[in-house]
């Protein structure tokens, strides 16, 4: 039709920007489900609001929502952290990143869709499906960092990625606004009420995150690959590479010790991802709309913010702005320590907006330059499982004080100690171009 949009018109999209793209639709999960609406559906509705008593290893334990939340959060993390490298591998021998990122992403939107299916009192039921759609999510990422490679020249990674994670902010907060309206005005759309509302809000996560994975299929190439074209031969090869794989890095210190960086720093980042809504609405006691619209607000800022964030690493050095993120990161834990009111809440989401994505993706582009580009689907296994661990033991740690010491504020300052220890060690890593 003249004038309209055609599916032909959209799937022309460069590869850099057909590679954003999926990051506009997978970030949904991040968003929605993750950080905003699944964390209060799990408090206030299938929790009921009461602590739960469960048993681990023989012994009778209590825990809040927000600590049950955080177990979950560790658990799929570790499962992830243990697949990353044998698919990163994988996929590399076989050139099959994008057959393996259909693969993880259809785990994570299949997980998405069985979440309408949960209600009061399926707490165990919401958990395990949880941890199926993380480790899709987390599992996608590994192939979708890899194909950074693909679509851009080590010149433009920093700038890709930066964009990448600002088509994220954008396409998230799109969601989250219409799901947020669907929650607050379910009549507009046709639901009785918000509980109805709420399976929808699952349904359209799903549709979006499988929607826009579409034109990376189509447009972005493989990459290079290590020859093994037969699924079985990949996974031999995968396997047998594993352990060269990791001494290769272990031999290359400055890749080494920028991976120790990022796990310590990052450790920090996905908590605070992770386990801000539930301890909002856990522990700060704030309504369903602030909480939501506050991370709405983070989406919204996080878009010039990661693009900005970009750019200046390109001005100033990637090496320089990551000091900067981490800096920054650190006076946002002591102000998260004095939180006190809805309006604190709405002020720090603004600031991690500002600094959350940029700090990520320009590790992401800093690490893939780092690195030889024959093997990015093997290296970012690693990488992968440096964010799988982080997210292990930040909200492992985090609901482990909660539930020995009874005080969350203490569990937030405990997350200083990890963007201090990680700044420590970027100190000794030399950038791309400085490293032999």
């Amino acid at each position: 039709m003249k004038g309209g949009i055609s599916l032909k018109r959209i799937f022309r999209l460069s590869p850099e920007n057909a590679w954003c793209l999926y990051d506009w639709g997978n970030s949904a999960f991040v968003t929605t489900v993750i950080a905003a609406v699944l964390p209060v559906y799990f408090a206030e509705t299938v929790c009921g609001g009461s602590s739960v008593g469960w048993v681990f290893l023989g012994k009778q334990l209590t825990s809040n929502a927000t600590s049950l939340w955080g177990y979950a959060m560790a658990l799929a993390a570790f499962f992830v952290a243990i697949l990353a490298p044998i698919l990163g591998a994988t996929a590399d021998a076989g050139g099959r990143r994008k057959q393996f990122l259909a693969i993880m992403t259809g785990i994570g939107v299949l997980a998405t869709l069985l979440l309408a299916l949960t209600g009061a009192g399926d707490i165990w039921l919401l958990l395990g499906i949880l941890v199926l759609g993380q480790i899709g999510f987390a599992g996608a990422n590994v192939f979708y960092n890899s194909l950074l490679v693909s679509v851009a020249e080590p010149a433009r990674r920093d700038l890709i990625s930066s964009r990448g994670y600002a088509f994220g902010y954008l396409g998230g907060g799109i969601l989250l606004a219409i799901n947020l309206l669907m929650i607050k005005k379910p009549s507009i759309f046709g639901f009785a009420d918000a509980s109805i509302a709420l399976r929808y809000v699952f349904l359209s996560v799903a549709v979006w995150w499988s929607l826009f994975s579409i034109p990376l299929f189509l447009r972005v190439p493989e990459g290079p690959s290590g020859g093994e074209r037969t699924f079985t031969g990949s996974l031999k090869h995968g396997i047998s590479t594993l352990t060269s794989t990791f001494k290769h890095i272990r031999k290359n210190s400055n890749v080494f010790r920028f991976l120790i960086s990022f796990l310590l720093y990052n450790n920090g980042i996905q908590t605070v991802i992770m386990m801000a809504a539930i301890y909002g609405k856990v522990e700060l006691g704030l309504s369903t709309g602030n909480l939501i619209g506050a991370l709405l607000l983070t989406q919204i800022v996080g878009v010039p913010g990661s693009l900005l964030f970009g750019r200046l690493a390109k001005r100033y050095g990637s090496k320089q702005m990551l000091f900067a993120g981490i800096i920054a990161y650190m006076f946002i834990i002591l102000y998260a320590f004095w939180m006190k009111r809805a309006l604190d809440f709405w002020i720090l989401a603004g600031i991690v907006g500002l600094f959350m994505g940029g700090l990520q993706a320009v590790s992401r582009g800093f690490y893939s330059r780092l690195i030889p580009d024959r093997m990015s689907g093997e290296y970012f296994g690693f990488f992968s499982v440096s964010q799988r661990f982080t997210s292990i033991f930040g909200p492992l740690m985090f609901a482990l004080i909660i539930d020995i010491t009874g005080s969350s504020r203490l569990a937030i300052l405990s997350l200083a100690i990890l963007f201090l220890a990680g700044g420590l060690v970027l100190v000794k890593v030399k950038k791309p171009e400085e490293a032999v």
